[in-house]
């Protein structure tokens, strides 16, 4: 899985975890709080933690914000905080929604994912965050239990249409595709089938082998990030 830099607004509980699957999956995390006590859980492990009122435009571009692709919110009454982030053009948000009424807000005014804590983990929000590809089908990971993950998409990548999957040694990819749909038809593959383009693939495994196998099959693959973020000492804006 390709280093990005991320940023997590609001570190309370979901938001800590959040940060916290981020880091597990290797990712550089940007934190960021209005309160300094909520940061120390994760301070010493993410990239950076800052001290901040993240619905302040110039404390965001101050910290950087505006230089990276995926920022989560994690607070609940975050509408200036989403104002902000739609101003500086970022260009994925997931931001966390307290009802069906303000998932509705979010989702006029353009957020790409919308988070219900009650109902999706901060694990499966780290999923998607850590992949601009899942955005477009984020609705279908699910989790399973034990780090595992279950999640479709389609074939896009040239290279693997028209390869059986006796090829892709799956086992070392530490994955099952458990079906494959071509042409509305869902078959239970074996090692002889072929993926086609645009065969919808639903595959099973760990949270980083599902990651990064989902991002082969997918010809938009994004670029690491090259921004850097700043150091780890807890700054205050």
């Amino acid at each position: 899985m390709a280093r990005k830099d991320i940023c997590v607004i609001g570190m309370g509980r979901f938001g800590n975890a959040v940060a916290s699957k981020l880091i597990d999956l290797d990712q550089n995390v940007l934190t960021i709080d209005r309160d300094e006590q909520k940061l120390l859980q994760l301070k010493d492990r993410a990239a950076s933690s800052i001290i901040m009122d993240a619905a302040d435009m110039n404390a965001l571009k101050a910290a950087g914000v505006a230089n990276i692709d995926t920022v989560v919110v994690g607070v609940g009454d975050n509408i200036e905080i989403i104002a902000a982030l739609l101003e500086l053009k970022i260009k994925h948000i997931i931001a966390r929604a307290k009802t069906h009424r303000h998932a509705r807000v979010l989702r006029q005014i353009g957020v790409d994912v919308i988070i219900r804590p009650e109902e999706e983990s901060g694990t499966r929000t780290a999923l998607i965050a850590t992949n601009a590809n899942f955005i477009n089908f984020s609705h279908s990971l699910k989790e399973i239990g034990d780090g595992f993950v279950i999640g479709s998409t389609t074939v896009q990548n040239e290279k693997y249409i028209g390869i059986q999957l006796k090829e892709l040694s799956l086992n070392k990819k530490g994955i099952t595709i458990v079906l494959v749909k071509n042409n509305s038809i869902s078959v239970l593959p074996n090692g002889l089938l072929k993926l086609n383009k645009d065969s919808i693939v639903t595959i099973v495994g760990k949270v980083e082998h599902v990651t990064k196998f989902i991002g082969l099959l997918n010809k938009n693959i994004e670029p690491e990030n090259k921004h850097k973020l700043f150091g780890t000492k807890t700054q205050k804006i």
